[in-house]
């Protein structure tokens, strides 16, 4: 079940401007005495997505509900716009599950949600949309959508009410893989292109990256990194981080200068180190399979999944280490099959054996 809140439509004959910046300072959340959210410190530039991933229970929603006003911080500022408190203009909030009216066709909100916006031709830009998200029940009631359908409804019933801002708490989530992916596509392109600033809760790490173009990472109430996606998806060696952007394994290596040395391989530093017996944190993709004759070390699996483009096994090396690798999929691997494992020449995380 989805609800959407709608955004103060402009004043008639003006123009909206793309984006509303939104600055998050020293916010803080408790609830029940336990803390939700903890210092939180967060500027979102005008027309800016930010996707905000995290463990269950890592804030994320929260930190969405305060942004859109549905829920108030016990401490610290939020400014929208530069405005704060009842001053600030309002965020429509699109969610996974909250409960919708139960009268209500689905074509009728959001014709209502455009003209009150001011759209010249509310019913064209109604199919528009409904084709965007891929929505094509457009006489049913609300109430009587799947759970999918309402999530679409919701998503064009806000981008009717032309927001300049946009909070999606795991908006996609009901969708089919494909739908999803095809729908996130689209909506992205739409919000880029109206220059809609968006925050964008997911627990879809992969879409996480695909949509932002900042990506925040939560954990605990906190934020933990922040940055691009792909200059966060490479802090490996941070735990929190490799925790919650996929799979990682740590094999043992000895750091000396420049390089690190694993399984008779040298690899070089992401970044400089103290010399020494250390970690070497690795993703699936940077672990080969190998001839026996290779550098490398020996192991046996323990267990290989399919998982359409790739398969990704487990394996247990001879130095006691479990590495995730990740191979085409026609390479089939049983339980107890003998392999043997490198890693891909390319710069090595590492971090201090405690």
């Amino acid at each position: 079940m989805v609800a959407v809140i709608p955004v103060d439509p402009p004043p008639a004959g003006e123009r909206p401007r793309a984006g509303w910046s939104i600055t998050l300072h020293d916010v803080t959340r408790e609830r029940a005495g336990v803390p939700i959210l903890r210092d939180i410190d967060l500027e979102v530039a005008p027309g800016t997505i930010v996707a905000l991933v995290g463990p269950s229970g890592c804030g994320a929603s929260t930190l969405l509900r305060v942004v859109s006003g549905s829920e108030r911080p016990d401490a610290g500022t939020v400014l929208v716009e530069g405005r704060s408190g009842a001053a600030a203009p309002r965020i429509p909030e699109v969610r996974d599950r909250t409960p919708v009216a139960r009268f209500g066709r689905v074509r009728a909100a959001i014709v209502a949600a455009s003209r009150h916006a001011g759209d010249v031709d509310p019913d064209g830009e109604t199919d528009r949309l409904l084709d965007l998200v891929g929505l094509g029940t457009a006489d049913k009631s609300v109430h009587r959508l799947s759970h999918g359908d309402r999530q679409r409804w919701a998503l064009a019933r806000a981008l009717a009410s032309h927001p300049r801002a946009l909070v999606l708490d795991d908006a996609l989530a009901a969708l089919h893989t494909t739908a999803r992916s095809e729908t996130r596509d689209r909506l992205v392109r739409e919000l880029r292109e109206r220059g809609v600033t968006t925050l964008w809760a997911t627990r879809d790490t992969a879409e996480a990256a695909a949509v932002a173009d900042h990506l925040v990472v939560m954990d605990q109430g906190r934020i933990v990194a922040a940055g691009c996606p792909d200059e966060v998806y490479s802090r490996i060696a941070d735990t929190a981080v490799a925790e919650v952007l996929g799979p990682v394994s740590a094999v043992p290596g000895i750091v000396e200068g420049l390089t690190v040395e694993v399984w008779g391989q040298e690899l070089p530093l992401a970044e400089s180190a103290h010399d020494g017996h250390c970690e070497v944190v690795v993703r699936p993709e940077n672990v080969l399979l190998v001839g026996p004759d290779s550098p490398g070390v020996d192991g046996v699996v323990e267990e290989s999944t399919f998982l359409g483009s790739v398969r990704r096994s487990t394996v247990l090396t001879s130095d006691g280490s479990r590495v995730v690798v990740e191979h085409a999929p026609e390479q089939r691997l049983g339980d107890r099959d003998p392999v043997r494992l490198a890693l891909a020449i390319v710069p090595a995380a590492v971090r201090p054996i405690h």
